[in-house]
């Protein structure tokens, strides 16, 4: 992908603008430090509503199935190579200077990261992170909730951070302000509200709390099936 598109008909030579880069939109893949735009992505759609909005790559492009993504104004995604698959994931950043980092080695069977139009929001998920199936991340409700006398609104969009080797089970949803950190495992059905920042803990529940029982004090997990793991 280039600023411009070169055409030579019938020896003619001349150039226009590359339509896919009109508004300064593009998506890259940054290897030894050499940037190069690319067009097409196998298995991910990228479509762009605004201008000056980034999809990147680190290294390598991931394997993906059925990812889309939809960008605003001044918004960036970030991926980091992983060797796992990222599957059935529709990233909606149409809102304006937002920010998605997704780290290195990330996995994930389907789930929706929605910004809800929401400007200036900024999601960190770290490295090697396992997300289950119907995955819900939501840095804002969408719509207001607000005082009747005052008039303020009480529900206002929050970051939301994930740290490194998170495993989030099937059905979870992370919520505006939350912070799951490093070597957490959320549990299936879970809404995550708060913010944690004890590591190797089981979050549970709806709102999700730290699991608090001596069998599972500073827990960490594993890709491994349970018959391969011993």
């Amino acid at each position: 992908m280039e600023n411009r598109l070169k055409i030579n008909i019938f020896g003619i030579k001349f150039s226009i603008v590359a339509p896919w880069n009109k508004y300064g939109n593009k998506v890259t893949l940054i290897k030894n430090n050499i940037i190069k735009n690319i067009k097409n992505i196998k298995g991910c759609k990228t479509k762009f509503y605004g201008s000056n909005s980034i999809v990147e790559f680190s290294d390598k492009v991931p394997k993906m199935n059925n990812v889309v993504i939809h960008l605003g104004n001044n918004c960036k995604v970030l991926f980091g190579k992983s060797a796992h698959r990222i599957k059935n994931l529709f990233i909606n950043m149409r809102a304006d200077n937002c920010m998605l980092m997704i780290g290195k080695d990330f996995s994930i069977e389907s789930g929706k990261i929605d910004y809800h139009g929401e400007p200036n929001l900024k999601i960190e998920i770290g490295d090697d992170c396992l997300f289950g199936s119907n995955i819900e991340i939501d840095p804002s409700d969408g719509h207001t909730i607000y005082d009747c006398v005052s008039r303020q609104q009480l529900n206002k969009p929050q970051n939301i951070f994930i740290g490194n080797h998170v495993w989030l089970c099937r059905n979870v949803s992370v919520l505006k302000g939350a912070i799951i950190s490093n070597n957490s495992v959320v549990g299936k059905n879970s809404v995550v509200t708060s913010k944690f920042n004890t590591s190797n803990v089981i979050i549970a529940g709806i709102p999700a709390k730290i699991i608090q029982s001596e069998k599972y004090q500073n827990i960490n997990w594993s890709r491994e099936a349970n018959k391969n793991f011993f």
